[in-house]
């Protein structure tokens, strides 16, 4: 516009006047340039000082990404019990970036310090996969200068509309292992779930509630839950409810054990579910080297009787929940689900495919070791750890049961799908780790031995498996050797009602030969 404006006067014969109207343009221009600067740092100024006058915290955020300005959006709308003050970033090209006129003041390593500076009170980590190491320098530096940290939800959180970016939390033990987040495609599961019937066994256990849960958003036609223990049943299917009612044709809860054929026959028979979840069992460790007649009968047993009732349904699909304890077995419960695994392959046929899913310990399962070490933090008691070297993999229930799902889809039938658990944890380390952020002094980790049964360290595979990669990088094909032995098997499953615990276990042991037992049954 100025441009057509000079070239116009300058047609005119008075230049000189033509130069002054020029000029004068110009300069109402920066004029009201500058003005309109002044008046945005003015509202911005006033917008922070009244942050500042609601005695909200000050606030740092580590990391300026896209969720940082999603933070930084929520803060200038009032959606934030916050006041942000600063980001810091790892990205140097971020440094002295304004998020929506927040400016970022360093790194992580200028923590301390921008901490100190801004007289902060709060930090925001706005990083869903920061790793441990990084985790854990944020975290002694906000425990040096006595400021409270609160963690976006995870990514898996907010791509399931389960949480958005402003539902911050305090800290807790999946924060410190520093796990990468998981993203899944969720359409191989929707077209292997939606509009068919369902039936999850265990659906009452940590694995297999958290599979009801999320299987409702895939749409199946019906989902039948079935557990032995009607309390966790009841609780179950209330919740999946919303509350209002224990029974529907869409969430049927059946009360059956798994060992009983005439039972799940019936259940087959009735509902004719399409799709099966197979995720009842014993899976306690030490309680089942001292009865091993029960974990043989139940993931046995009970699996054997799920699998081949399924079968004889024409079951499309059966997914089933193994573990990376039965690779190299060395206890009862180990070795019962690889049995489990070999039933698994001896049953499959082209009307009815069943994959085994096997993956390591998931993050708050009832009685698993975690939990168990933040209730003895708050009871002030040690922290028992059974040896200094001995390590696990970890992963949360949430990803561990949507890669069981993606995994179910992508295996076909008689094949041992593997996760990536990421890297194994130190448990002596991680315990300390736990005394020092969430103790009070009372603490302290103490070394009890190992227990019958126990390792120092899981496998996925055994020497002479390998895998091949799928689609997703998260999930493996398990190239499994070893097949059931069948008249071990049988005789095993003739006398399972009759035999001597002992003599079970010596059983399984021709059934599975790398079975390694120390149990109490070798003396």
């Amino acid at each position: 516009g100025l441009l057509v404006l000079i070239a116009i006067l300058m047609s005119t014969a008075d230049f000189s006047f033509t130069f002054r109207i020029v000029t004068a343009y110009m300069g109402y221009s920066t004029l009201a340039l500058l003005g309109y600067r002044i008046v945005y740092r003015v509202l911005f100024s006033y917008h922070i000082k009244g942050a500042n006058g609601n005695g909200l915290p000050k606030t740092i955020v580590y990391g300026a990404g896209e969720i940082g300005l999603q933070l930084a959006r929520q803060h200038f709308k009032k959606k934030l019990p916050y006041n942000l003050v600063a980001f810091l970033d790892d990205d140097p090209m971020k440094h002295h970036w304004m998020v929506s006129g927040i400016p970022v003041q360093g790194t992580l390593e200028d923590l301390g310090a921008t901490l100190k500076s801004n007289d902060a009170k709060v930090l925001i980590i706005a990083i869903t996969n920061l790793s441990s190491k990084r985790m854990k320098y944020a975290l002694d530096e906000a425990e040096r200068f006595s400021v409270e940290v609160k963690i976006v939800p995870s990514l898996f959180e907010m791509e399931e509309g389960r949480k958005s970016v402003a539902d911050l939390r305090s800290i807790n033990y999946n924060d410190l292992l520093g796990r990468s987040p998981i993203s899944i495609d969720r359409e191989p599961i929707q077209r292997m779930v939606r509009g068919k019937r369902v039936l999850v066994t265990g659906a009452g256990g940590s694995i297999g509630n958290e599979i009801c849960k999320q299987l409702i958003s895939y749409q199946p036609d019906q989902l039948l839950l079935l557990d032995i223990d009607e309390t966790e049943l009841h609780d179950l299917s209330l919740r999946l409810h919303a509350y209002q009612k224990e029974f529907s044709h869409d969430i049927m809860p059946i009360v059956c054990d798994v060992k009983n054929a005439a039972k799940v026959e019936r259940v087959f028979a009735k509902f004719k579910p399409e799709i099966v979840f197979h995720a009842a069992a014993y899976k306690h460790v030490p309680m089942m080297e001292y009865y091993p007649e029960e974990a043989i009968r139940t993931n046995i047993a009970g699996t054997y009787t799920v699998l081949s009732t399924a079968v004889r349904h024409q079951v499309l699909r059966c997914i089933v929940i193994s573990t990376d304890k039965a690779v190299n077995p060395t206890n009862v419960m180990g070795a019962t689900k690889r049995v489990a695994e070999l039933v698994a392959s001896m049953l499959t046929t082209a009307e009815t495919e069943i994959v085994c899913v096997r993956f390591g310990n998931v993050l708050g399962s009832r009685g698993s070791m975690l939990p168990l070490f933040m209730e003895q933090i708050r009871e002030g008691l040690p922290i028992t750890v059974t040896d200094k070297r001995i390590i696990r993999y970890f992963m949360t229930i949430p990803e561990a049961v949507s890669l069981v799902f993606l995994a179910g889809a992508l295996g076909r039938g008689g094949e041992v799908m593997v996760l990536d658990m990421g890297e194994q944890v130190n448990i002596y380390e991680f315990a300390k780790r736990l005394v020092k952020y969430f103790g009070d002094g009372r603490s302290e980790v103490v070394i009890t031995g190992l227990r019958p049964g126990e390792k120092l360290y899981e496998e996925k595979l055994s020497d002479k498996d390998h895998t091949i990669p799928t689609d997703n990088p998260k999930v493996f094909k398990a190239i499994v050797n070893g097949t059931l032995e069948i008249g071990a098997f049988d005789k095993l499953m003739k006398e399972i009602h009759t035999m001597e615990p002992c003599d079970l276990v010596e059983h399984l042991r021709k059934i599975v030969p790398e079975f390694t037992y120390q149990g109490p049954c070798k003396a």
